[in-house]
């Protein structure tokens, strides 16, 4: 059929907006370790007397940690069946945030917040985007640059703790994060399947389909009836066993395919470059609100300049996606990494000018210079 008459394809996305919906919800859980030690290390310094400097260095140890929980979570989440996965992960970030809450000792502390924040990681960076490539092999790009909007809007997490440490006790400032977590899961285990077709959809374009119970199994046994007819005998045992080693190819990476990756110095150079930008990135939003407090800004004011500044931001998550889906995942990742580089070189003067305007419109108070 010539290119220009063949039917437009239409992308019914709402749909699957359980998956949309939680995925974002797991985004937003991402920020929330972080922007809760935002505001703590403030609020315990004052009321604890615990060292701010300890609190906001644990994140960039709890940073590390979410690597090797990352990589975990990527090959048990696609070695095997992704949803219990993503449950077990809720859980874990629930019990560590619930451990945040009620810890009198800052170790016990640092300890449950470096659990929570590996345990949100791995949930939203590494398991529910597996889900969103079964549902949307081909337009992950889209659905993958709205549902990581969320990093940018839990942000608000900053406000939503310091309202519930001022409001609810230190104990019971953590249970709204715990609330939508347990949202998240109720439409994790009651919408959400592993494959779109367990649903009763089409991957990508959402078309109503009778719904399969195993779609890989149901795919490679399709595969191995077509064998069968152009094979007999011991000819017909060796394509279907052929048929299943290469559907298990497709949907668990092999060993060697990892070994491969790790043998290739672009693959090894992108993974370090990354893990380093995810690094300076969190460590840039932890030390926010510290930071903005000591130029002389109010710590409501100092939340809602970085709520406000993770809104702005949201655009460029999305379009991001669009890029990706439009010209190629290198398109994306490259903008990625011209927007931050001019967000690294650009921080250092902004923060002199809201100095010299913090100076400005309070003389009197003693405003550290900052180092860049």
């Amino acid at each position: 059929m010539d290119a220009q008459n063949k039917p437009a394809v239409t992308y019914r996305y709402w749909r699957a907006w359980p998956l949309i919906l939680c995925s974002l919800m797991c985004y937003v859980l991402t920020g929330v370790v972080s922007s809760i030690v935002n505001v703590a290390s403030v609020l315990f310094e004052a009321d604890r007397g615990w060292d701010a400097a300890l609190l906001t260095g644990g994140m960039s140890v709890a940073s590390f940690i979410n690597v090797v929980t990352g990589y975990i979570a990527g090959r048990m989440a696609s070695r095997r069946s992704a949803k219990p996965v993503c449950i077990a992960w809720g859980v874990m970030f629930i019990a560590g945030v619930l451990a945040m809450g009620i810890s009198t000792q800052v170790g016990v502390f640092v300890v449950a917040m470096c659990l929570a924040n590996a345990a949100a990681s791995a949930w939203g960076y590494n398991t529910m985007p597996v889900l969103i490539t079964r549902w949307f092999p081909t337009r992950k790009g889209t659905v993958q640059g709205f549902a990581s909007m969320g990093i940018l809007l839990g942000s608000v997490s900053s406000m939503v703790y310091t309202w519930a440490y001022r409001t609810l006790g230190p104990a019971l400032s953590t249970v709204p994060f715990v609330v939508f977590a347990l949202v998240a899961l109720v439409l994790l285990m009651a919408l959400i399947s592993d494959w779109p077709e367990q649903r009763g959809f089409a991957p990508d374009t959402m078309e109503r389909c009778a719904p399969v119970a195993d779609p890989a199994s149901a795919e490679l046994a399709e595969d191995a009836e077509l064998a069968a007819g152009a094979a007999t005998g011991a000819a017909e045992a060796t394509a279907t066993a052929e048929l299943e080693e290469a559907g298990a190819a497709r949907h668990a990476p092999a060993a060697s395919e990892i070994r491969r990756f790790f043998a290739n110095p672009v693959f090894v150079l992108l993974t370090v470059v990354l893990g380093l930008q995810l690094v300076f990135s969190g460590g840039i939003m932890v030390q926010l609100v510290p930071r903005l407090i000591e130029v002389g800004f109010t710590l409501d004011q100092s939340t809602l300049i970085m709520t406000l500044t993770s809104f702005l931001a949201c655009a460029g998550s999305f379009g991001a996606g669009i890029i990706g889906d439009r010209f190629g995942a290198k398109a994306g990742v490259v903008l990625t990494f011209i927007l931050g580089a001019v967000g690294a070189v650009a921080f250092p003067p902004l923060m002199r000018i809201v100095q010299n305007r913090a100076c400005a419109d309070n003389p009197r108070h003693d405003v550290k210079t900052p180092q860049g």
